[in-house]
């Protein structure tokens, strides 16, 4: 590709979340609904990440992208401009040490292939510079997954999972703070069947501060939503996580006034479940206690008390083929 530089239009110190584990470094990246403001990108904002002069964060700045209305030539723009160093010594380019070779556009995923040399890049940096990349490219509208290959040969992590289809959600954003520890994480969550009268549940890989708790992640990506059209939402994704908490085996889940409104065609008890089934996958949880802004007094969906506590009820997981939502 003829790279041209072109240059960022402002600096910003903020630092994105990315993680990794001790010795084993994710197999995730993407774009979809996930960190990027989306009413922004509506505006016209565009942000390009670079990986931080230390390699210990993705650094987000402001971008005048060029191409906004042609996907084709948006991301290649985008692809020249992160293979070029930038004037700042405060980041590095995250395409560095090796090429883009071509990249695909097939529906809403997009294809990127580079030179053989990706695969000899230090663990670390290459998931900042991965995380980097996708970031950067699922802001431009209409794609939502990214897949990474080297001289057109699948490219997988340290754990050996292949890069393909990365989304951005996999990524946790902790604002404010820079990352200094490195986690990895295969939740399993449940969400609904289709006709939301049962739980389904599924497997996601997760990248995230390690200074976020666990239960607090589930949460977040429970009331995320599931990423692919085989499961179905079952809460409101505008609910707000006030605080998560744990004590003796109860995690105590405190959540804003939406999560009493339900947009979903789903029973009350696939709702919470969701939640509760998820969180007790975890060996420091055995039962969840709900509360809304604090106060324990609410009833979900006029039916099921927030006073109570509720244990996993495997018996509303679907089972045979309708069972797994597969990977997300």
């Amino acid at each position: 590709m003829d790279m041209k530089r072109r240059r960022p239009t402002e600096n910003r110190t903020c630092s994105l979340c990315i993680c990794l584990i001790l010795c084993v470094i994710l197999a995730v990246c993407g774009c979809s609904s996930g960190q990027t403001n989306k009413e922004d990108e509506a505006h016209g904002a565009f942000r390009l990440y670079y990986v931080s002069k230390d390699a210990d964060a993705v650094i987000p700045v402001d971008y005048d992208l060029q191409t906004p209305d042609e996907r084709k030539k948006s991301v290649r723009e985008i692809l020249e401009v992160l293979s070029q160093q930038p004037d700042s010594v405060d980041y590095r380019a995250p395409i560095q040490g090796y090429t883009v070779r071509s990249f695909n556009l097939s529906g809403r995923t997009l294809t990127i292939d580079f030179s053989e040399e990706y695969r000899s890049q230090d663990q670390v940096r290459e998931i900042l510079a991965r995380t980097a990349v996708v970031n950067t490219l699922c802001q431009i509208p209409g794609i939502e997954k990214v897949t990474f290959t080297a001289d057109n040969k699948p490219l997988s992590d340290a754990d050996g999972t292949l890069l393909a289809n990365m989304s951005e959600d996999q990524f946790i954003n902790n604002s404010g703070s820079e990352i200094r520890g490195y986690e990895r994480i295969r939740l399993h969550l449940f969400f609904a069947n289709q006709k939301g009268d049962r739980l389904v549940d599924t497997y996601r890989n997760v990248v995230y501060n390690s200074n976020i708790a666990p239960e607090r992640l589930i949460v977040e990506q429970v009331l995320k939503g599931p990423n692919s059209d085989a499961v179905y939402p079952t809460l409101n994704q505008d609910t707000k996580v006030l605080s998560v908490t744990t004590r003796d085996g109860v995690c105590y889940v405190n959540l804003d006034s939406a999560f009493l409104t339900e947009p979903y065609n789903v029973t009350p008890q696939v709702a919470v479940y969701s939640l509760v089934n998820s969180l007790t996958q975890l060996p420091t949880v055995s039962k969840v206690q709900f509360s809304v802004e604090g106060k324990t007094a609410d009833s979900f969906m006029e039916t099921m008390s927030l006073q109570n506590t509720y244990e996993e009820n495997p018996d509303l997981t679907s089972s045979g083929e309708e069972a797994t939502g597969g990977e997300q």
